[in-house]
């Protein structure tokens, strides 16, 4: 067995990457700040490793945004907005899970297809490359999963509207 990695160390190397692969791909991708889509609907599923780190960035917030955070779990609905989103802004970006450090990119999944980024759909990231029949872009070549990048280094996945209200 490898010798285990820092996960925050993982995660700078992971920003690295990705990080060139948002340049590269910068033509084709349109996230900003405040665009917030990608966070105001859908699944969000991180392992138990990624929960444990977000929640360290939770404990850092400044009170009254933990408490808008805690608001929020409460009201949290399955597919709708994440709880950390505050004012179209992650509150804890910098502890954000690997699905939301590659949101925008298009990439190989697992089962050798093209993985989209949902904001597609609305005229967004790689739609200049998107039709009704397929991708006529260049995906990324190399693996991007969210869930393999972290093979072997998580005992559990679970959405995390299941993490916070079990």
């Amino acid at each position: 067995m490898g010798a285990k990695i820092d996960y925050s160390e993982f995660l700078n190397e992971l920003d690295k990457r990705l990080s060139g692969y948002f340049k590269t791909f910068g033509d084709d991708i349109c996230c900003q700040k405040g665009c917030s889509s990608c966070c105001e609907k859908g699944d969000y599923p991180l392992s138990d490793t990624e929960l444990e780190y977000l929640m360290q960035g939770f404990m850092k917030l400044e009170p009254n945004l933990k408490i808008q955070v805690q608001n929020n779990i409460k009201n949290m609905i399955r597919g709708e907005a994440c709880p950390f989103l505050i004012n179209k802004e992650c509150s804890v970006y910098d502890y954000r899970p690997i699905i939301c450090r590659v949101h925008g990119l298009a990439y190989i999944y697992k089962d050798e297809k093209v993985k989209l980024p949902h904001c597609v759909n609305e005229g967004k990231n790689f739609s200049k490359s998107y039709k009704e029949d397929g991708f006529y872009g260049k995906p990324i070549p190399s693996n991007l999963d969210t869930m393999s990048l972290l093979e072997g280094s998580y005992n559990e996945i679970r959405n995390l509207y299941d993490w916070l209200n079990t």
